[in-house]
């Protein structure tokens, strides 16, 4: 534990002290500041799909309101940016709650479906709500008095380092043997005095809060905004990704699928889309059928390989 621990805090380090000491470039700087947010929003996603079990197709409403709740915040009241983000973060964890609560008595695809629901509702509600998101035209944020885009970098940092511990806490803490309780059988949990309503509860606010502070942040990163982009069920869908092409259920593979997801994305969808979509999903198929546990299942196989004389 000390020394996971130990290169947790360096690799921290060495990400922090990375952009003053070596020659990186403003794009691959900015790049690398958007990929801390991504990898922290899959693991905030892989709290509920991985620890509980309950796979969820509809993040992206979280994700979408903590977004323009920061902007509206910014852009009428002239809050700081952080505030805005714990604010719209706090806003889209009770709003995953709303509709939480009750589908969480789902399981397996019956949950997942009504997320979809959850997901698309929430899509046209905020598309139709122009008073508040703009409708189709979207808002723009102001690029002056909120940290710049160089900035950013770090504080995506901040929230991936905040991932990484809750997700760590969540793991050896007694609510995660609660949570494998629930994922392995929740009627038998229940039996043992396990409350799945209370944890499954805990677990889908602490996923939509960070996902909703995610929001936020990629909204100061755009500077610009709209519902099609934000409630957009590909960016649910790609959570989902990053989670299982990296190891669902770990806490390095919702990362590993994070950076797999922006180098595909960067390096392809510009230029080749079509080979961008064809690619991950070739990459999703060869994962599910060799690897299930994802790119974190096979580099632990290929750690006592490497220890082989």
């Amino acid at each position: 534990m000390k020394r996971q621990a130990g290169g947790f805090v360096l690799a921290l380090a060495v990400l922090w002290v990375a952009p003053l000491v070596l020659p990186i470039g403003d794009y691959t700087h900015n790049i690398i500041g958007l990929t801390f947010m991504f990898a922290a929003t899959a693991l905030a996603w892989n709290w509920l799909g991985g620890y509980v079990g309950q796979i969820s197709f509809g993040h992206a409403a979280m994700f979408g309101v903590g977004g323009f709740v920061a902007a509206r915040l910014i852009i009428a009241f002239g809050l700081p940016t952080g505030v805005a983000w714990v604010v719209g973060g706090l806003t889209a964890g009770a709003y995953a709650l709303v509709w939480g609560h009750p589908t969480l008595r789902l399981r397996g695809p019956y949950f997942s479906i009504a997320t979809i629901g959850v997901g698309e509702a929430s899509r046209l509600i905020a598309t139709y709500w122009s008073g508040f998101t703009g409708g189709s035209s979207g808002l723009s944020l102001p690029l002056s008095g909120g940290p710049t885009k160089y900035q950013l970098y770090w504080y995506g940092l901040y929230l991936l380092a905040a991932a990484v511990v809750i997700s760590y806490w969540l793991r050896t803490s007694r609510i995660g043997l609660a949570l494998l309780a629930i994922k392995e059988d929740v009627e038998a949990a229940g039996d043992v005095g396990v409350s799945a309503t209370r944890y499954q509860n805990l677990v889908l606010f602490l996923s939509g809060t960070m996902v909703g502070v995610c929001g936020g942040f990629y909204a100061s990163y755009q500077a610009f905004i709209d519902p099609q982009d934000m409630f957009s069920f590909d960016r649910s869908i790609s959570l989902i990704l990053m989670a299982v092409i990296g190891g669902i259920g770990t806490i390095l593979g919702p990362v590993l699928g994070a950076v797999v997801l922006v180098i595909i994305q960067e390096f392809l969808l510009a230029s080749y889309s079509d080979y961008y979509l064809g690619l991950y999903g070739t990459l999703l198929v060869l994962i599910i059928l060799f690897e299930p546990l994802g790119l974190a299942g096979l580099l632990a196989r290929l750690k006592p390989l490497r220890s082989t004389p």
